[in-house]
């Protein structure tokens, strides 16, 4: 907590304007991946001790920020797939595409510029100007909450669903999805009806934040709904990479704790 406090004040004292400079992207980028993989992240242990989840079908990354998933997910897959990763925030996809090059994933990994909802089209992104990762779509709900403080502080983005972009892309198998948007992961799931039915064996991690989710006008309970009634068995994923089965109240009871968490849906429970 004191590391993420301290990173989290840097940004803060100098605003996104350090990704505007080469050194200050790349100053930022590195510290930010040690406090992701040694402080948050519980892919990268979910990869070592359930690989399979990864393997047979390409992930798509949406909310990839700058990459670090992005990255995790590359590691993990199978040779000859890919890893989609959607980011809309201008500075972020910057970096983003950066640490594809500098890292060697060019081909592993793909960048895509646009947020990820229910359709296609255009959408305003609101720019939380003290955190690079709390951008969001700026529903009516949303904007309601922010009074003033939404004007101005907004963009033009595209705006996809994931059933259109596999068709388009011609992808094939998906075998994981990765959704953190900030309380607008309804809509993406909504937008991905279609891959779950096509891909029986796909899993899916959901950042499960009721107060984001209503935030943006939408219930965490129609969030479980959409995956309950196709037959998906909810997961809390612990810090240590371990899935325990959870129910509706298991998960009520973890966001009290903690505020939020990443919940993995799979056709069948992993026990």
């Amino acid at each position: 907590m004191r590391l993420q406090r301290l990173l989290l004040g840097v940004y803060q004292a100098v605003g996104p304007r350090v990704l505007d400079s080469a050194l200050g992207r790349r100053a930022f980028v590195g510290s930010y991946f040690l406090y992701k993989r040694w402080l948050e992240d519980p892919f990268a242990a979910l990869a070592r001790l359930r690989p399979g989840l990864f393997r047979g079908g390409h992930v798509l990354d949406v909310g990839a920020n700058v990459g670090y998933t992005a990255a995790v997910f590359a590691a993990a897959i199978d040779a000859g797939r890919q890893v989609h990763a959607f980011e809309p925030e201008r500075r972020n996809f910057r970096v983003l595409e950066e640490v594809v090059d500098r890292r060697g994933l060019a081909g592993r990994v793909v960048p895509v510029r646009a947020a990820v909802g229910a359709s296609d089209g255009a959408v305003a992104l609101w720019l939380n100007a003290a955190h690079h990762a709390d951008h969001r779509v700026l529903t009516a709900a949303l904007a309601a909450g922010l009074g003033s403080a939404a004007a101005g502080a907004t963009e033009q983005v595209a705006l996809l669903a994931l059933d259109g972009y596999a068709r388009a892309q011609a992808l094939g198998p998906i075998a994981f999805v990765k959704v953190d948007v900030q309380g607008y992961e309804l809509e993406v799931c909504r937008g991905m009806a279609g891959l779950l039915a096509a891909n029986p064996g796909m899993a899916v991690a959901v950042e499960y934040a009721p107060s984001a989710m209503e935030a943006q006008g939408f219930e965490a309970a129609d969030l479980l709904a959409f995956f309950a009634s196709r037959g998906l068995v909810a997961h809390a994923l612990e810090q240590d990479g371990r899935l325990l089965p959870a129910s509706a109240d298991d998960l009520a009871r973890a966001v009290e704790r903690r505020g939020y968490l990443d919940v993995v849906f799979t056709r069948d429970a992993l026990v």
